[in-house]
């Protein structure tokens, strides 16, 4: 026999699955891309939406990740195996404030955690509030201090924009619209910053046919946090003109974005190209999705490789500390 349809036709945002569960929207959101950990549905307007299973499913999860295990052992699991589990052990629930008129558990959480930055942001986003979107990142720099939010709320929010246009979930005007916002406020970060004179100079841009430049650009503005003059560049710089740059600017290193695409025979002349126009004691430093898949010839010129915002800090630390 089927559900009563008015339980059946129940939808819930993924706002009102947070709030019920106690995850944070980019965990759902991370456990459904990751672990498929429950696939939502869309209505007649394309809207992603849960159902009652769902949210039993994720709760069932949230507890038995509370109590120690991993979502990687968890997700094969059925939800009368997740029960079974979660009454076998000491799992304390939290306690939570419901207001059962309106049919929602509201979690004792902080309204400016990191993962409601990203939501807010989303939200905006799929409204094309594009003066929401831009105090969204304004108030979490207030809130966190530049390299908290960069590391926190714009590379989460970066991949989660990026898996969304993958999968459909968003159209090109929203991804266009969000590269704007943060182009845009990181563009007007780097411009305010005052470093000194005596500070060593980088360069900052994306090689040859490398047109995503958010990643080259949050780059330029962690350099700079970091005490360095930055040149920045911006997309799709051949190598002969970043020499130049590099020897005009008396630059000390050279930092290449490389994000798309992976399997480029011409990005490999231009990084071979890039080292024999240097001097020799110019770093090139490399990061990006895309830049482990040339690494025998980023190992083959003895670039600097790093993957994460933390290494990029360090690698240029070191950089700084070399006479």
């Amino acid at each position: 026999m089927s559900k009563p349809e008015q339980i059946e036709d129940k939808k819930y945002s993924i706002k009102v699955v947070s709030m019920r569960t106690g995850l944070s929207a980019h965990a759902i959101r991370a456990w459904e891309r990751r672990y498929n950990a429950v696939s939502p549905k869309r209505d007649s307007n394309n809207r992603r939406y849960y159902t009652e299973d769902d949210i039993e499913r994720l709760s069932l999860l949230k507890r038995a990740t509370d109590a120690g295990f991993g979502i990687s052992q968890l997700v094969a699991s059925s939800d009368e195996e997740l029960k079974d589990l979660i009454s076998s052990m000491n799992v304390i629930d939290l306690p939570v404030k419901t207001n059962r008129s309106q049919n929602e558990v509201i979690v004792n959480v902080p309204n400016s955690t990191y993962e409601n930055y990203v939501e807010s942001f989303m939200n905006a986003l799929e409204q094309m509030d594009s003066k929401t979107l831009e105090n969204v990142l304004i108030q979490s720099e207030t809130d966190y201090g530049l390299n908290g939010m960069i590391e926190n709320v714009l590379v989460p929010l970066m991949e989660e924009i990026g898996e969304g246009w993958r999968k459909g979930n968003l159209r090109i005007s929203h991804e266009h619209l969000a590269s704007h916002v943060i182009r845009t406020f990181l563009g007007g970060v780097l411009a305010t910053h005052k470093s000194s004179p005596s500070a060593p100079n980088v360069l900052v841009t994306t090689p040859t046919d490398q047109w995503h430049d958010i990643g080259a650009l949050i780059i330029a503005v962690t350099a700079a946090s970091e005490g360095w003059n930055v040149t920045y560049l911006g997309a799709n710089l051949p190598s002969e003109e970043i020499a130049g740059s590099v020897k005009q600017n008396n630059c000390r290193a050279v930092i290449l974005s490389i994000i798309y695409p992976e399997d480029d025979p011409v990005l490999v002349q231009e990084i071979r190209k890039l080292k024999r126009s240097l001097p020799d004691n110019v770093a090139i430093v490399t990061g990006g999705r895309a830049s482990a898949s040339y690494r025998k010839v980023l190992d083959e010129i003895g670039a600097l490789q790093v993957d994460s915002l933390y290494n990029i800090r360090t690698t240029l630390e070191s950089l700084r500390s070399k006479k």
